[in-house]
């Protein structure tokens, strides 16, 4: 049963924001677009996940995926995929990369053989191992029995393959076209069950009580000046910039599209780039409104919580989702 649905990462939306609205010619856009390019194969990974998972032996099982939470330490840590059952816990991670791969054991780095070429990357066995024993930390921190706590790490990429993999290596990584095999493995190992069915509810609530999601600044983290976004509202049929906002439709000027609720998607892009306030005279910047009126239809029309009154009103986004 999943408990906790698959989504985007706010890192992630955050990018996809960004690429719409940072000007290409800008000299952080290339690193934005890689970052991008990274976080978008690497959900795609994680989604490849969710076909095979249907195959869950355990019927009595329950699946968070994207679950970010805090440990004991202060440390925040976060699983692609986590498996809870009354006797033990699964952690899943996901790898979407393709080409020959090589665990290597003894230097720690996953590498990714190109000819004579290689290309290194971070660690994932021991990324793993961190989250293992920062999940058992938190079981204990909140009162929880001490459930096993397993782990795979999956690769999710039609054309990986690996080189050098020894027995050792295969009980921690596998093909995500194998991954029931694994699941059926993994539970064929008899625990007596820790949880019972008032605990076994219990834990996945309390986790998803405690995710807390990411929170990335980008224009800081870029050194962005708002100053130097694309502004307007963007056409979603040929992405288009700017339409044209004439007797409460957009009207893109390319491809003659029409939508009355076009802005709703270019919000977004604010919320996750500057912030949740906005005002009448930022929104008609951002969205090059013509009048101070046309602004206010706009923003009493989405019924947000307001504070202030009259030119010192701000309207809150907090709570604003497409």
């Amino acid at each position: 049963m999943i408990k906790k649905p698959r989504e985007k990462s706010v890192r992630l939306l955050t990018l996809e924001a960004a690429m719409r609205r940072v000007p290409p010619e800008h000299p952080q856009f290339r690193f934005i677009e890689k970052e991008h390019a990274r976080l978008h194969y690497g959900f795609i990974g994680e989604k490849a996940l969710d076909y095979f998972l249907t195959f869950l032996p355990n019927k009595n099982s329950q699946l968070l995926h994207g679950l970010r939470i805090e440990d004991p330490l202060n440390r925040f840590f976060q699983m692609d995929t986590l498996l809870i059952t009354p006797e033990y816990c699964l952690i899943l991670d996901s790898k979407y990369i393709s080409g020959t791969l090589e665990f290597d054991e003894t230097t720690k780095q996953l590498i990714r053989h190109r000819g004579e070429e290689k290309e290194k990357f971070g660690d994932p066995l021991s990324q793993i191992d961190r989250q293992r024993y920062q999940l058992s930390l938190w079981l204990d921190k909140n009162n929880f029995p001490p459930l096993p706590v397993t782990s795979q790490i999956i690769l999710t990429h039609s054309s990986a393959t690996l080189t050098k993999a020894t027995p050792s290596l295969m009980k921690k990584v596998t093909f995500h076209t194998n991954l029931p095999n694994k699941l059926q493995s993994i539970d064929n190992y008899k625990r007596p069950p820790l949880l019972d069915n008032s605990n076994f509810r219990k834990l996945a609530k309390v986790l998803i009580k405690k995710h807390t999601p990411d929170e990335f600044s980008l224009l800081r983290f870029y050194g962005i000046h708002y100053h130097e976004l694309r502004k307007g509202v963007i056409c979603p049929e040929c992405s288009y910039l700017p339409m044209l906002q004439k007797r409460g439709n957009w009207i893109c000027r390319n491809c003659g599209m029409y939508s009355k609720t076009a802005h709703l998607e270019n919000l977004m892009d604010y919320k996750l780039l500057i912030g949740n306030i906005i005002t009448n005279k930022i929104i008609r910047d951002f969205l090059l409104l013509p009048s101070p009126s046309v602004a206010n239809y706009l923003l009493n029309s989405m019924h947000l919580p307001t504070e202030g009154t009259n030119k010192g009103r701000k309207y809150l986004l907090t709570q604003f989702e497409l």
